[in-house]
């Protein structure tokens, strides 16, 4: 008599197991969407946030950028896009390549006074996540290490960067470690960085500096083709 009662308690048990197993994945996966909503509705209110910013300057004012930047940025005119706004009593407007080509173009001379590239090779930059709904890894840090800067004679306004992106996952359904080497480029006219990702990503990174605090960018990624800002980090320069 025990042995039909010991596999019936057996088989209930393995049966209540499973079930549990199920509820489980089922509440994991409940979480996981909870996450990414939050971080779209967090996406969508920096969102907002840009474009009331974009209603007084559309070119200058940026998320996180300091009080200064902001300042100047209202005192300043506006100009088109990928135009650099010469600054001073002067309007006017020159074609971002042009800033920091060797050759002066504003009339102030403004676009060949400031043309250091505030980074150096070895410099790590620690990204703490905003919000993140791109994809599957969706990590709390990602760290970029600069490789090399290189400038070409021929193309001085955009100095080529190579990096390596560590992308630290730390969930409990995935952890490991991600490296991506990639290229990419710093523009003098707009204080940004743009790395590209592999080609089986559909994203690349544009972080902005905001022109006076270079130990610090507000890194986005973007969806290639629609534009889209699918994840934000603050990243930190670590000394």
């Amino acid at each position: 008599m025990r042995g039909p009662f010991v596999r019936v308690v057996v088989a209930l048990a393995c049966t209540a197991a499973f079930l549990l197993q199920v509820v489980t994945s089922e509440e994991d996966t409940r979480v996981q969407d909870v996450g990414k909503r939050a971080d779209k509705l967090t996406a969508a209110a920096f969102s907002l946030e840009e474009k009331i910013d974009a209603r007084l300057d559309p070119k200058r004012i940026r998320k996180a950028g300091s009080l200064k930047a902001r300042v100047d940025a209202l005192a300043e005119p506006t100009c088109e896009e990928d135009n650099y706004q010469c600054g001073g009593n002067d309007p006017q407007c020159i074609s971002n390549l042009l800033v920091c080509d060797g050759e002066t173009d504003c009339r102030n001379g403004e676009d060949e006074k400031h043309c250091v590239v505030p980074l150096k090779k070895g410099d790590r930059f620690v990204g703490d996540k905003v919000f993140d709904y791109c994809g599957l890894l969706q990590p709390e840090h990602i760290i970029v290490t600069i490789n090399s800067i290189t400038t070409s004679a021929f193309f001085k306004s955009h100095p080529k960067l190579s990096a390596t992106l560590h992308i630290q996952v730390d969930r409990d359904d995935d952890e490991r470690d991600v490296i991506i080497r990639t290229g990419g480029f710093y523009s003098f006219a707009t204080h940004e960085i743009l790395f590209k990702t592999p080609d089986t990503d559909n994203h690349y990174l544009v972080g902005h500096f905001d022109g006076y605090n270079f130990d610090q960018f507000v890194g986005n990624t973007v969806k290639v083709g629609s534009g889209e800002t699918c994840a934000r980090y603050i990243y930190k320069r670590q000394h």
